[in-house]
């Protein structure tokens, strides 16, 4: 019985460490993607904090669902979201791309096959 209490507490730290650097992912991501926007940084913060305390009390067999939520999220953030700067003097908008922004080359369209790489 010993053996079984432990490995389960060892399991519930792992899950908790696990949900702790998903958390720490989502907060690290909009840090870069929503920079120098202070209420986008505000609202972003607001709402992952909303969305972990909503699931405080999830069943530890949802738990692998949510962190795969949360990983997918990190992803659309970092490869999705464009953040662009209104020029006064041009009056027009300047994206900042970042190397990992897909691409039109990254994008295939349901259904075909991707070609290999040129070697």
């Amino acid at each position: 019985k010993v053996c079984h209490q432990s490995s389960r507490s060892l399991a519930m730290a792992a899950s908790r460490l696990r949900v702790l650097t998903a958390y720490r992912n989502l907060l690290r991501v909009r840090a870069i993607v929503f920079a120098n926007d202070a209420p986008a940084l505000q609202k972003t913060a607001q709402a992952i904090r909303d969305s972990f305390r909503s699931n405080l009390d999830a069943s530890p067999d949802n738990v692998p669902a949510l962190l795969k939520e949360a990983d997918e999220a990190v992803d659309f953030l970092k490869q999705n979201v464009i953040q662009a700067e209104y020029n006064p003097e041009t009056k027009n908008y300047t994206q900042k791309l970042r190397p990992e922004h897909a691409t039109k080359e990254d994008i295939v369209p349901q259904g075909a096959v991707p070609l290999e790489p040129k070697k």
